[in-house]
């Protein structure tokens, strides 16, 4: 059986002359019961008595030979679409257009409606040629005046809004919903994973993304594609210079993850709408310093989230599941954002410049590659999700990117007092352990500092440095006083990291093995 065509392939106009001429005949005989007609491609008569014929066939369309009560024009030439727009659909080519493509070929309807309200479907393409849907508040009004009232019948209803992520086995409505996350734009193509020259490129921008970590990066990538509801951890990509990858691994994402990937600014996170993110699976945030407390804490929460309220213009906020994953690019490799000491939920990793040879083709190549890559992908080892709700455990994305974030976050009083610390027990290691109350940090060193009180001082002490204080006032020697007078006090205790020990630092160092990248 011969192969339906769809609209893309043929124009309905045409493919309804050709096919469905008979179609036509019975409009015209439901118009005017004199009409009578034994085939349809016989001419059509006012009667059988008549031997006159009021229509004759010559090629698809028919020749008006006679006045007529149908309105046609005696001397014209009407086709069966003709036909068809004037008497079935009163004039209106639009909506007879998308009769014959609905009916006949498969064309979709672009319009649906979501409880009580209308969208119209919009297909847009990007930059990269990806597909992105948008869906566009439309009126049932507008709908009736372009395609008739009975078009109606055909917008696909639903009772809500739904985020179904799956990559693998895609569907556009689950259990009555309409699924907001887009279907997968790639197909995997299998290779002999012994022989990456498939995927060339997209092992060298991997190995320069993400260095020693490599493994981690192939992961991270894998839990995307295979699992894309799994949490994980933020993604920050840092340097000061320029020309280092950020922005094509960005650009590489979006043309791998299609409609279900956006870039936007910071600006767009503090924004009141969150429509252009709040769907997306994944959420790129190039060039960013979110200096705001109130921004950093939303952009925290939204790393675990699970449901979030959808705000956009002229419709109702609605909730959805959310399962957005963030990346952030920034060119500050120090305060990009407020990191706190025990935050888990970072991994920063400083991308350094390219070098070798430039690949100015460089998408175009990766985009070649990316069936070879998804199968690459497939057959790594399964993921072991038992470890963290983030996949990964907080040692493992450990960098000392994030140590300089965390450091650099640290408040001002905070910094001095540690930097007074470590001065002292770098050169008293043979004192195990200091001793001092805040009157003795504030008199000591910021006696003079108005701004500094010892509440300030407390607040420091115990809720950022996390030290230890006696729960009763006792007697202590004042590390800081020459005099080594002893005092009674609620005295805290600091451990000299530098005692017996030798000053080695714990901070892990991100080696890149420089090959020719592009």
């Amino acid at each position: 059986m011969a192969k339906k065509p769809s609209w893309l392939e043929q124009n309905p106009c045409d493919y309804y002359n050709i096919n469905h001429s008979e179609d036509a005949v019975k409009i015209l005989l439901s118009r005017d019961k004199r009409l009578s007609a034994n085939g349809k491609d016989i001419d059509i008569r006012i009667d059988s008595r008549n031997k006159k014929p009021l229509l004759k066939k010559s090629g698809v369309s028919w020749n008006v030979l006679d006045d007529n009560d149908l309105g046609l024009v005696k001397g014209m030439s009407y086709s069966p679409f003709q036909i068809l727009t004037r008497f079935r659909f009163h004039n209106n080519f639009k909506a007879a257009f998308t009769h014959v493509g609905l009916t006949y070929m498969d064309m979709d309807f672009p319009y649906i409606r979501i409880g009580v309200k209308y969208f119209k479907v919009v297909d847009k393409i990007d930059r990269f040629g990806v597909v992105r849907e948008l869906l566009l508040v439309w009126s049932k009004d507008e709908i009736k005046q372009d395609y008739g009232k009975e078009m109606l019948d055909r917008v696909s209803v639903y009772d809500d809004f739904i985020i179904s992520p799956d990559n693998m086995n895609y569907k556009k409505s689950v259990r009555g919903f309409y699924n907001l996350y887009a279907p997968f734009p790639h197909k995997k193509t299998e290779f002999d994973t012994k022989d990456l020259s498939k995927i060339k490129w997209s092992m060298t921008l991997m190995k320069h993304i993400f260095g020693r970590q490599l493994d981690l990066g192939l992961k991270y990538l894998k839990v995307l594609y295979e699992n894309p509801k799994q949490p994980l951890p933020i993604l920050v990509l840092t340097s000061e210079e320029r020309q280092t990858g950020k922005s094509t691994f960005i650009d590489w994402f979006s043309i791998i993850f299609g409609g279900n990937m956006v870039i936007i600014n910071p600006q767009d996170i503090g924004s009141s709408f969150n429509s252009s993110y709040a769907t997306k699976n994944i959420i790129a945030i190039e060039e960013s310093r979110f200096d705001s407390v109130q921004t950093t804490e939303k952009l925290k929460a939204l790393a675990t989230q699970k449901t979030l309220s959808v705000n956009t213009k002229f419709v109702s906020p609605y909730d959805t599941p959310f399962y957005g994953k963030l990346i952030i690019t920034s060119n500050d490799e120090t305060k990009f954002s407020r990191v706190d000491e025990a935050e888990i939920r970072y991994w920063v990793r400083k991308i350094p410049t390219l070098s070798g040879v430039a690949n100015h083709s460089i998408l175009d190549d990766l985009t070649e590659e990316i069936p070879y890559f998804l199968h690459y992908l497939s057959q790594l080892p399964d993921i072991d999700f038992s470890k963290s709700r983030q996949v990964f455990t907080s040692e493992e994305i450990e960098t000392s990117a994030l140590a300089v974030v965390k450091r650099e976050s640290k408040d001002g009083l905070q910094k001095d007092i540690e930097i007074i610390f470590d001065d002292y027990c770098s050169n008293n290691e043979d004192e195990e352990f200091l001793h001092f109350i805040p009157i003795d940090i504030k008199n000591t060193f910021f006696k003079n500092d108005s701004r500094i009180s010892v509440n300030y001082v407390t607040k420091i002490l115990k809720d950022k440095m996390k030290l230890e204080r006696e729960e009763v006032r006792g007697r202590y020697t004042p590390t800081f006083d020459d005099s080594k007078v002893s005092k009674m006090g609620q005295y805290f205790t600091f451990k000299n990291p530098y005692y017996n020990t030798e000053n080695n630092t714990n901070l892990k160092q991100e080696d890149y093995d420089q090959d020719d990248i592009f």
